[in-house]
This record gives C-alpha cells, sequence and structure tokens, in this order.
C-alpha cells in the first residue's frame, strides 16, 4: 500500500488511501463515496485552530507543553493534485506496517467515555474536522516528530537523529527510499 507524506513547509502530515484508513481509525465520519484519501495531521490546538498566525500561539507552542490536536481531511483526489506545491514522498507499505502505523494514528485520538472521537469542530479544508489528541505539543514533540513516530512503526526512516522540522522528516524519508531501492531496507 502507498502512503504519502506531505510537506506544508513548517508542518508534515501522512495520507493514506481513505478505505483504509477508515478501517484501521475508528470514529472518522467520512463519506467514503465523496474522498478517495484521508490526511493525518497533529499539532498544538490553539496553533492549529487559529484563524490565522499569532507570533503568541507559536512561541507557546514551541517552549510551553500545550494540548494538542489532529486535524483530519478527506481528499477527493489524489495528494499529488491536491498538494500539487507541497513537497511529495510516497512510501510503499506491507499489510503489517500500514497497520503499525495506522495503530498509532488511531492511538493519537483522545476518546471520551464512549469511545467516541472528541469533534472540536471544522478543520482547515473543504472536507476536513479537527479532534482533541493526546499528548502535549512542544518544541521537542511537533507535527514533525509526530509523523516520524508514525513512520518508525511502520519501521520507516528509524535510522536518523530526530527529525524536529519538516525538511528533517523529508530528508528521513528519501534515506529510506533510496535503501529500499538500494535493497539495503525491507518492508
Amino acid at each position: 500500500m502507498i502512503v504519502h507524506v506531505i510537506d506544508h513547509g513548517l508542518h508534515t502530515g501522512i495520507v493514506v488511501d481513505a478505505r483504509t484508513a477508515a478501517d484501521s481509525v475508528s470514529g472518522l465520519a467520512f463519506d467514503l463515496n465523496e474522498i478517495g484519501f484521508i490526511e493525518f495531521g497533529w499539532g498544538d490546538r490553539a496553533f492549529y485552530q487559529a484563524e490565522s498566525f499569532s507570533l503568541w500561539l507559536a512561541i507557546k507552542a514551541l517552549f510551553f507543553p500545550t494540548e494538542s490536536v489532529m486535524h483530519v481531511a478527506g481528499l477527493r483526489h489524489h495528494p499529488e493534485h491536491y498538494f500539487r506545491r507541497s513537497d511529495i514522498e510516497r512510501i510503499l507499505l506491507s499489510k503489517s506496517q500500514l497497520v503499525a502505523m495506522l495503530g498509532f494514528i488511531n492511538q493519537s485520538f483522545v476518546r471520551d467515555g464512549q469511545g467516541d472521537l472528541i469533534n472540536l469542530g471544522r478543520g482547515l479544508y473543504a472536507y476536513s474536522r479537527f479532534y482533541s489528541a493526546t499528548s502535549s505539543y512542544h518544541i521537542f514533540n511537533n507535527c514533525n516528530t509526530w509523523t516520524m513516530e508514525a513512520l518508525s512503526e511502520a519501521d520507516v526512516a528509524t535510522d536518523s537523529p530526530l527529525a524536529l522540522t519538516a525538511r528533517g522528516v523529508m530528508r528521513r524519508v528519501r534515506r529510506h527510499q533510496k535503501k529500499l531501492i538500494s535493497g539495503q531496507a525491507e518492508f
């Protein structure tokens, strides 16, 4: 199965086939006839959901542990069409790698007493929502380290130091891809 890692500049996300994601991450409310892919992103709750850029929210997010949020977006089009101006890497995962990665993503959501996702409202794109997430956000536990944790669960790009930036994530993914091509990595 192909997954996509998207570099949005400062932030990275993971895009998965919608039906596969919906089967593995319980509680997502999407009409699977309307979308083909789902993007997952994790970040600081206040900054990610802000209507506009705030220097104070950015500083607070980086230097103080803050609440986190999951951004889940249903994409009608292939991610390479939808995110034309973003840097995108495709990764081939085995079934067991995909299950491990989606298990990590599923565990990133906070659930209420009935086991339902805690919906925090409209997301950044047409078919997207914000949900309450686990763990505190700060400079050493940010959207990019979350992406790397998800990929590490799938044994992807686990051989390098911590990736704090989107550029660092993409470098690690590319290095992993080169090893796959040369036959040095397993999947």
